[in-house]
């Protein structure tokens, strides 16, 4: 029943609120409603049921054409971009590789100091002797510089690739039943994505203990204690990086969170307007400070910015908000 429910409100997220369209809506759902309590009493499975309904009620296309309407899709053109059911399945493949990617990159990042510290110990474990130090320490640099390199090369290669996906500033819009697909999907990733983000959590409050244990055990010259810090580090914010890309990806397609239409349409504005106004709030410390020698007052000028643009944002996206619901 929750199915039915959800499939209608993706049917109607693109049409007018006006009376007449919530109207329909409600007589909408009490007619797939009726009708799935019959089929579940002629013994239809709940599968069944559902599929039926869908299938026999679920035209947008009839709906549009009967009361001549445009969808907010249609009002928006220039802002959005429509995708199919296919491309909406290639750009969720890309991003989690994407999200894989750049969550390894990171966690080489991390991890690279801790395998130049590792990478001494064993040397000094195999050649104990001082005169051979000068020598490890230099040595000790290739993994570095290694794992940073690889590292690198993972952000170059996959941004190229992110580049290839001309969402960015866009409001995505889906058919109805693709949208309830992909939310389905959220919704089951939900308990994952939770999961995920927990561990990191701990881990990240592992790290500092994990030093702390080392220390006492070890001694405090002991450079293993570092290792385990960046070692539970890594992994945490690999969990970070990488589910926290998943995430984000599902509220792109779905426009949720910060990817809401208004946010995404105000924000082509704001940010040419931010990329005005703090440059031009700088220049006017600037020239307190050289001029009046106002240095120790004239940075108010940065929070009374931010406070102003703050609100005008906020402001902007409430026009773009409403102007879309009439």
């Amino acid at each position: 029943m929750d199915t039915i429910k959800k499939y209608v409100e993706s049917v109607f997220v693109n049409l007018p609120r006006t009376t007449e369209m919530l109207q329909l809506k409600q007589d909408m759902l009490t007619t797939m409603e009726d009708k799935y309590h019959q089929l579940k009493n002629e013994g239809k499975s709940e599968n069944e049921a559902i599929g039926t309904v869908l299938s026999e009620f679920g035209n947008i296309d009839e709906i549009i054409e009967e009361y001549n309407l445009e969808t907010e899709s249609e009002h928006v053109d220039k802002h959005s971009v429509l995708l199919s059911e296919n491309q909406v399945d290639e750009f969720m493949q890309h991003r989690t590789k994407f999200g894989l990617a750049i969550a390894t990159g990171v966690f080489l990042c991390i991890l690279a100091p801790a395998m130049l510290i590792l990478f001494r110990e064993i040397a000094m474990l195999v050649s104990p002797s001082s005169a051979a130090m000068d020598r490890i320490n230099l040595l000790a640099i290739i993994p570095l510089f290694l794992f940073v390199a690889i590292a690198v090369g993972i952000f170059i290669v996959f941004g190229l690739k992110e580049e290839q996906y001309a969402f960015d500033k866009k409001v995505i819009v889906l058919d109805p039943v693709t949208r309830e697909n992909l939310n389905r999907e959220m919704n089951d990733f939900k308990p994952s994505f939770a999961k995920a983000i927990a561990s990191g959590v701990i881990l990240c409050i592992l790290a500092p203990i994990s030093l702390l244990l080392a220390v006492v055990f070890l001694g405090d010259d002991n450079a293993w204690s570092v290792i385990f810090l960046l070692g539970f580090v890594a992994v945490g914010v690999f969990l970070f990086v990488f589910y926290g890309i998943l995430y984000s990806t599902y509220e792109k397609l779905l426009s949720l969170g910060e990817y809401k239409p208004e946010k995404v349409i105000a924000s082509k504005l704001t940010d040419t307007i931010a990329g005005v106004v703090f440059p031009v709030a700088t220049a006017v410390y600037l020239f307190l400070g050289f001029v009046y020698n106002a240095w120790g007052t004239a940075w108010i000028i940065f929070p009374i910015t931010g406070i102003l643009f703050a609100a005008f944002s906020s402001l902007y996206q409430g026009f773009i908000e409403t102007k879309r619901r009439k």
